[in-house]
């Protein structure tokens, strides 16, 4: 009897065991015909997304297509209307009026319909538009081409060349070319006098001098002889993009670039005090002094720009209104002082060892790329604090 009632408690048990593995599997099943259906979903969207950009792209392409073709018409249409004078030209749109008309009217009478010659009459009438607009439309190019010649016969004013490198010292032979600020212009130069010019530029160019150089614009003005002065030396004792400048009877090498002191390389700005003076004691050197840093600006003319004593915004990096940063160094080859320095004035303000005369302040020189004429060879700051880091701030290195 009790083997008879364990026996009947094992195939309840069995059987609800089957009960919930059968439900179990009917849920498996549902998941999976729900999975099923959103992949098909996802699957007919994608193919609805793919059909679209097709028609999309075949649209496209078929606009494509018929602006070519209407922009290579236009342009066989202008070269013929420009091939002929106006009169010729009057004269050909006259005959081809004449020409579509009396084939208007010869279809006109080949078919009495009144649909026909309304056809007829709407295709000559289109076309002696067409011919009409061709017309005012030359007439109006050449005006604009004549109005063209005459205001550049009325140009008196003379190209402004300038020459590159700028003047000064070099320890290199220099290849010289000169800039000339109008597109179509010739360019002369010559060295020691203006008698042998050759075109726009001397390889190899290792002579202490003058060489003089000017422009002729497209319509023949002609800009004056300028000069400027090179001193090619071969006494440079400093190490690699350093330069000799006298300060006060010494000879102090002054970093040609703002450090990393590398051309074509972003200047360091974000930078504090201390630590510009700690990256130039790393590099075995010192941060400049305000003396040594405006000895090298004006060279030895005292200039009070790198470039002359008058402002330029197009020489170097003072003018970049929009600008977030500086820019790469000696980018503006224009922005050289006499003995090598680039980016002295503009680009970035420059820490000095200079202290201010506020307690705990240092002096900054130069300017950055937004000061514009306040960008001098003696502009100075010292409203920075030397512990802060900021965007406009870089430094450059002496020995």
């Amino acid at each position: 009897m009790k083997i008879s009632e364990e026996g009947e408690k094992e195939e309840k048990e069995e059987k609800k065991k089957g009960r919930q593995r059968f439900w179990a599997l009917v849920a498996i099943i549902l998941l999976l015909l729900f999975l099923f259906s959103i992949f098909q979903c996802q699957v007919s969207e994608r193919n609805k997304r793919l059909s679209a950009e097709r028609l999309a792209l075949e649209e496209a392409m078929r606009q494509k297509a018929f602006e070519l073709a209407l922009e290579q018409a236009r342009m066989k249409a202008d070269s013929l209307i420009r091939a002929d004078s106006l009169r010729k030209a009057d004269s050909i749109a006259q005959a081809i009026a004449d020409s579509i008309a009396s084939s208007a009217k010869v279809e006109a009478d080949n078919y009495p319909s009144l649909l026909a010659k309304a056809i007829a009459d709407s295709i000559a009438k289109a076309t002696a538009d067409s011919i009409a607009k061709a017309k005012a439309d030359s007439i109006a190019r050449a005006k604009t081409i004549a109005d063209s010649i005459a205001k550049a016969k009325a140009d008196t004013l003379p190209p402004q060349p300038s020459i590159l490198p700028p003047p000064g010292r070099y320890y290199k032979p220099i290849n010289l070319r000169i800039e000339c600020g109008e597109p179509k212009c010739n360019t002369e130069i010559s060295a020691g006098d203006s008698l042998n010019a050759v075109k726009g530029k001397i390889d190899n160019y290792n002579k202490t001098g003058k060489v003089y150089f000017r422009a002729i614009d497209s319509i023949g003005n002609a800009s004056h002889w300028e000069a400027a002065a090179y001193d090619m030396a071969s006494d440079n004792n400093c190490a690699e993009n350093s330069f000799p400048v006298p300060v006060k009877g010494k000879t102090v090498c002054v970093d040609a670039y703002e450090f990393p002191n590398k051309p074509g390389e972003k200047p360091r700005n974000m930078i504090s005090h201390e630590m510009a003076s700690r990256m130039c004691e790393n590099a075995g050197k010192r941060l400049c002094s305000v003396e040594e840093w405006q000895a090298a600006c004006k060279g030895i003319s005292n200039l009070r720009y790198p470039y002359g004593n008058s402002y330029n915004q197009k020489k170097c990096a003072t003018d970049l209104r929009t600008a977030k940063e500086p820019n790469r160094s000696g980018f503006a080859e224009h922005c050289r002082s006499y003995f090598g320095m680039y980016d002295m004035s503009g680009n970035l303000w420059e820490w000095t060892s200079t202290p201010a005369q506020r307690d705990g302040l240092f002096l900054v020189a130069g300017g950055a790329w937004n000061t514009q004429n306040a960008s001098s060879c003696t502009e100075t700051k010292f409203s920075f604090y030397p512990q802060n880091e900021y965007p406009f701030v870089g430094f450059r290195c002496c020995l």
